[in-house]
């Protein structure tokens, strides 16, 4: 071999030799890169999960220090004068569509009184019977409505008051429309009272008569909706309640009528807003 090959190939050796170890000096420093990355990202969701666990104390300190508010924690409850005041109002819109619809008709404008009972009280009625913090009727004896507000903050907070219907499942009396269902069914009778209507035929018993009340609570209803004040889910709150206040003791002749019945009766004022649409709801 002569001295210019032998040259050649010691110079090749080496450059071999500086590329074998420049390989591993790369593969080394991505190891080292890679370690470092993973350290960061380590470090990184570390950081993140303090952060929310720091987050989370701070929301369960808050919910604690201010409770949610709801519509039922915030709705008048028994003795409150909101309510009463609430109660007052629903009567005065009442008596002022009555008005109205009688003065049409050349009638006389309806006159009724009203007592609201608080929570521990009682008053004895014409009619004999005791109205106490659950009571909701009409005595035709001293011409008043009686509306326990027991009952009628049960009725805003829609907490169940075990109707027949709701007993049944059909449904719950709630809400501000609901309860205002109450007061312009009440209200009904008054004008049936007025009017001549209420004398119960012994072979149906009072059942004509509570259907055609819970039509004319429907007209009152119809008032309300013209006059742009029935709010989403106003509607869903009456026929809730009035599907609560269903009984299924035909044979008897407080029978008020069934859900279905009651439901179809109040749904008759509502969407016809006709008074004389009523005599079909009482089925004479």
């Amino acid at each position: 071999m002569s001295r210019l090959a032998v040259l050649l190939l010691l110079v090749l050796l080496a450059g071999g030799a500086a590329g074998c170890g420049g390989a591993e000096d790369l593969r080394e420093r991505g190891q080292e890169l890679r370690d470092r990355a993973q350290a960061t990202r380590d470090r990184a969701e570390r950081s993140a999960r303090r952060l929310a666990d720091r987050v989370r104390e701070a929301l369960d300190d808050l919910e604690r220090a201010v409770p949610q508010a709801t519509r039922d924690n915030q709705a008048p409850s028994s003795g409150d004068k909101r309510l009463e005041a609430y109660l007052t109002e629903v009567l005065d819109s009442v008596d002022a569509y009555w008005t109205r619809t009688l003065a049409a008709s050349d009638l006389p404008e309806p006159r009724v009184s009203f007592l609201w009972i608080p929570p521990g009280r009682g008053a004895r009625s014409g009619c004999g019977a005791v109205a106490d913090e659950n009571a909701a009727f009409y005595c035709p004896a001293d011409d008043t409505i009686f509306v326990g507000e027991e009952l009628a903050a049960d009725i805003l907070r829609g907490t169940g008051r075990n109707f027949p219907g709701e007993q049944a499942g059909y449904g719950r009396a709630r809400g501000d429309f609901g309860l205002a269902y109450v007061i312009a069914h009440e209200y009904a009778h008054n004008v049936q009272q007025e009017l001549g209507l209420a004398q119960a035929d012994p072979r149906y018993g009072v059942e004509p008569l509570e259907l055609q009340a819970d039509c004319m609570a429907g007209l009152w209803g119809n008032s309300v909706y013209r006059a742009g004040k029935v709010k989403p889910g106003d509607v869903e709150e009456v026929i809730s309640t009035v599907l609560a206040a269903g009984d299924f003791d035909t044979a008897n002749p407080q029978h008020h009528g069934t859900p279905e019945e009651r439901r179809a009766a109040w749904q008759l004022g509502y969407r016809s807003g006709d008074p004389a649409r009523c005599q079909d709801a009482a089925g004479v």
